[in-house]
């Protein structure tokens, strides 16, 4: 049964908000069956990644890691990080990935930032960065429309603005590239201090 007002429950306070947003995820995660987690938005840059020549790639907000699973089976080597999914290589939020800086050639996430909310969005994508080999690549798909999936009467979506807004905050960390081959997304290279 959907709570009639579902924004009345949802905590002010950052931390309990990312633990509530955390279990809308842990919901889908564990349903018996379940296929949320599952869609691979990132299959159309397989063939974009491969052409970096990675030694290892990082994706944020893996879902069921099969990004990475289909990675390791064309000989590239990374990690999936996601916060409810037990597949995910790394089981931790975006914001706070426990592995050491400098270790990612390319940095991954396909429909994860949108997940965020919004005071989180800067501090993830300083993050993926730290994470990123100097001069390192990013291939993003980012959502800018609410989520279709409901928990509890709420989406999916915190963070819905123009791809503008977006391109923005992502140009704080790196520089996009056009005409990489993947209009979709939003892929270049993370600048370092």
């Amino acid at each position: 049964m959907s709570d009639p007002h579902p924004h009345e429950n949802i905590p002010v306070d950052l931390e309990a908000r990312r633990e509530h947003e955390r279990r809308k995820y842990l919901a889908l995660a564990g349903q018996p069956g379940g296929t949320y987690g599952s869609t691979n938005h990132g299959r159309f840059t397989y063939r974009l990644v491969q052409g970096f020549k990675p030694r290892f790639v990082v994706d944020f907000g893996c879902g069921r890691n099969f990004f990475i699973q289909h990675l390791r089976r064309l000989g590239i080597d990374g990690l999936g990080i996601d916060f409810a999914f037990p597949e995910a290589d790394i089981v931790a939020p975006m914001h706070r990935v426990p592995v050491s800086a400098g270790i990612a050639d390319v940095v991954t996430s396909f429909d994860a930032l949108e997940h965020l909310l919004p005071e989180e969005v800067d501090e993830v994508l300083d993050e993926m960065r730290r994470i990123a080999v100097p001069g390192g690549r990013f291939v993003y798909s980012i959502c800018t429309r609410e989520s279709k999936t409901k928990v509890n009467g709420e989406g999916l979506h915190p963070t819905v603005r123009p791809i503008k807004w977006w391109l923005d905050r992502v140009g704080r960390v790196g520089t996009v590239r056009q005409g990489l081959g993947a209009p979709r997304y939003v892929a270049g290279v993370y600048n370092h201090a």
